[in-house]
C-alpha cells in the first residue's frame, strides 16, 4: 500500500449520529482504499517507465561505443592506406 495514515477512520468508530457517522467513516475508508489502489497503479507505471528508460540508456551507450569503435577502425584503415 502507499502508506498508513493514523487519521484513517476505523470501521468501529461512531459519533453522536451513530449510523450516519459510520456510513461517513465507511465512505472515507473506501476513498482511502481507492486512492491507495490508484497510487499503487501509478507506482507500477512509473516503475515500468523507469525500466524502459534504463533499457534505452543502456542501448544508447552500446550504440555510442560501437560508433566509437567503428570510427577508430576507419581512422586506423585510413592511416594504413596513406602510408
Amino acid at each position: 500500500m502507499a502508506g498508513n495514515d493514523d487519521n484513517k477512520p476505523e470501521n468501529n468508530e461512531t459519533g453522536s449520529d451513530g449510523n450516519a457517522s459510520f456510513e461517513s467513516n465507511e465512505n472515507i475508508r473506501e476513498e482511502y482504499e481507492f486512492l491507495d489502489s490508484k497510487l499503487d497503479e501509478l507506482n507500477s507505471a512509473l516503475d515500468f517507465l523507469e525500466q524502459k528508460n534504463d533499457d534505452i540508456h543502456k542501448k544508447l551507450k552500446e550504440l555510442l561505443q560501437s560508433n566509437i569503435d567503428i570510427r577508430q577502425q576507419l581512422k586506423d584503415a585510413n592511416s594504413t592506406n596513406e602510408s
